[in-house]
């Protein structure tokens, strides 16, 4: 067993004796569940004790008067140490100590409660490893002190042999001793069997004695479930079998030496039954504890389990407000699947693209005043895309929106809480009336709410994780975006080719022919010899007047369009590819689309709010220390956890 296991469960008890001690104070009950902390500390540390130098202890235990003396003897070839096991028929001979068995004494012999006698290895029945014999007085004697030493055997030992007489196999006293000792190995023996009358073999159990064994080994594996409960072993009465006592006894011996060797191959290393037992131990603290406060406190036990139930519910009912109502959820669902069309569709499909980012921001001004105003993580989201904002303002919408969630869950908690946390206490007041210096820890906090939810930032980043996600998954394809955007660009320039081309084939030609001209120019030049402004001026049938010779420019070949005709075929090659951009985003933010992804959404969510609640990231935390204490007392072996 790891020593973390131990650590925490020795925490847990420092604790439970804490909150006992702050809230109960001396009262009854208080008392009652200082005593079990002390007892179970006691136990825990018996059991993690090994005093037996790493050999198997194998108990002896059962009520006043079953033959556990006798059966002991029967373990050991030695007369002269079997006469030191007194017999408990007799309150003078009944021994008040424990009595270990063995070649060599347990660590930390403890002469009050305990005594060795030593016994040889060779005289000890072989159960195929070392092992030591503790013989306990009757657990279940009326004086205490007996009973108390007994208790020390159940705690000390690996393996049980539970002694039972014939005529006590229903007595309820097995199933209480049954329950002190769950987590060990348990083997019924059931002494002083009467002598089968069928004329088969003496000792053989007769039909109603199987019965009522049967019926004993169910009732033992139902009270104690984590314990390994093995076949009985049938001793028969030697006083009436035609056997002598020695070979009853013997025979005896060697069947309960083999059960026992059987027993531990099967149950393990010792270190897992060690395990197996402390948390059986645990499990029976917190019962014990659990019955004390339920069976003297129940007022105040009902008054921390509506607040308990309450506390717990909480949680969920707040986190759920952060995903938001259908109307901005849907809305930032529509606003990022418009954002992933946009991102996944490139810049070369122009203008197809810049029409697309128009209509964005246009179709979704409405669903942006939605968002802002819906204080969920779909604005969060939203915020975080929108690319109006800069990274300072994004950061600050982000932490608004966190302690927006954080005020409407402290306005939850007082308004559903507070009442309840008050009644509470009243109950808790009228308990520790009249006790003095116990402090009850709220002397700052009359103004504050009796909790606080934790857990909401990871709730945010893992629904902001999961939104995003679920847009990826739910959104449009990229080949999607790749073909709208082709086709979207096709239809554009298809529309606005044709007077396109006419402009650029008039300006093109003009260009063509006064180049041709320029270089017939330059030819005629060269050839007559004369001087190139004159042949450029004749050319261009060029006058002289009073001013000046005018001259007419090869200009005015080229187109003149007019401005009202370009936009004209601007507006008739936009409509249809806006008409087919609003299309698209149709497709992409389809009812059905988005009614997908906000099922799986909100499924998600929940999930994250589960698995959060579970692991104890998203819940409650008292802010006042003496409730805190209070719930988690009260709250032992009811639900289930150690909070």
């Amino acid at each position: 067993m790891s020593a973390s296991t131990s650590d925490a469960g020795s925490q847990f008890v420092q604790r439970v004796r804490h909150a006992a001690t702050r809230v109960l104070g001396n009262s009854e009950a208080g008392t009652e569940i200082i005593d079990l902390c002390r007892q179970h500390e006691d136990a825990r540390e018996m059991v993690l004790a090994d005093r037996a130098e790493d050999a198997t202890v194998v108990a002896i235990v059962g009520a006043t008067g079953q033959g556990k003396s006798w059966i002991t003897r029967q373990l050991l070839s030695d007369a002269s140490v079997a006469a030191t096991i007194r017999s408990g028929n007799n309150l003078d001979e009944a021994t008040e100590k424990l009595t270990w068995i063995g070649p060599r004494p347990p660590a930390d012999l403890d002469s009050r409660h305990e005594r060795f006698v030593a016994c040889a290895a060779s005289k000890m029945q072989s159960i195929g490893m070392p092992y030591l014999i503790v013989d306990a007085p009757g657990a279940t004697d009326d004086r205490r002190g007996i009973a108390g030493v007994a208790e020390r055997a159940l705690s000390l030992a690996s393996v049980l042999v539970l002694v039972i007489r014939r005529d006590q196999l229903r007595s309820q006293r097995v199933t209480g001793l049954a329950a002190a000792s769950e987590g060990t190995i348990v083997i019924p023996v059931v002494n002083m069997a009467p002598v089968s009358t069928s004329g088969s073999e003496p000792g053989q159990a007769g039909t109603d004695l199987a019965a009522d064994i049967e019926t004993l080994v169910s009732r033992l594996r139902e009270t104690a479930p984590q314990s390994s409960i093995q076949p009985a072993v049938v001793v028969p009465d030697f006083e009436i079998d035609p056997r002598s006592e020695d070979a009853v006894g013997n025979a005896a011996a060697n069947e309960l030496s083999k059960a026992i060797e059987f027993a531990i191959e099967e149950a393990g290393s010792g270190d897992h039954r060690r395990g197996t037992r402390l948390t059986a131990m645990d499990a029976r603290f917190t019962a014990a504890v659990a019955s004390v406060l339920q069976n003297q406190l129940p007022d105040l036990t009902n008054a921390i389990d509506r607040l308990d139930a309450e506390a717990r519910k909480l949680p969920t009912q707040i986190a759920s407000t952060l995903l938001g109502g259908p109307i901005p959820l849907r809305a930032a669902v529509r606003n990022r699947l418009r954002l992933e069309l946009l991102s996944d569709t490139a810049a070369i499909w122009f203008p197809f693209r810049t029409i697309l980012s128009l209509l964005n921001l246009t179709h979704g001004a409405w669903d942006r005043v939605l968002l802002s105003f819906s204080g969920s993580i779909p604005s969060l989201v939203g915020a975080v895309y929108t690319g109006v904002q800069n990274i300072r303002g994004q950061h600050e919408t982000g932490h608004d929106l966190r302690n927006g969630l954080r005020q409407r869950a402290s306005a939850a908690v007082t308004d559903r809480l507070g009442p309840m946390a008050n009644r509470f206490r009243s109950e808790l007041n009228q308990l520790r009336r009249g006790q003095v210096g116990l402090d009850d820890g709220r002397a700052d906090l009359d103004d504050a709410p009796p909790a606080t939810l934790s857990g909401v930032d990871a709730l945010q980043e893992q629904s902001q994780s999961a939104f995003d996600k679920a847009i990826q998954k739910g959104s449009v394809s990229g080949l999607f975006a790749m073909l709208s955007g082709l086709i979207g660009t096709v239809i554009f320039w298809c529309l606005m080719a044709g007077p396109l081309i006419a402009l650029y084939q008039s300006y093109l030609g003009a260009s063509v022919e006064t180049l041709f001209e320029l270089f017939a120019n330059q030819d005629t030049t060269t050839s007559t010899g004369l001087d190139p402004a004159t042949i450029s001026l004749a050319a261009q049938g060029s006058t002289a007047t009073d001013h000046g010779p005018q001259i007419v420019s090869s200009l005015d070949r080229f187109p003149r369009p007019h401005a009202s005709m370009l936009l004209t075929g601007l507006l008739l090659s936009l409509l249809p590819t806006s008409i087919f951009a609003m299309v698209v985003l149709s497709i992409c933010q389809g009812r059905h689309r988005i009614d997908r992804i906000e099922r799986h959404l909100r499924d998600r969510h929940d999930a994250i709010i589960a698995d959060l609640q579970s692991s104890g990231v998203l819940r409650l935390r008292w802010s006042d220390p003496l409730l805190a204490d209070a719930e988690f007392l009260l709250s032992i072996g009811r639900t289930g956890q150690h909070k």
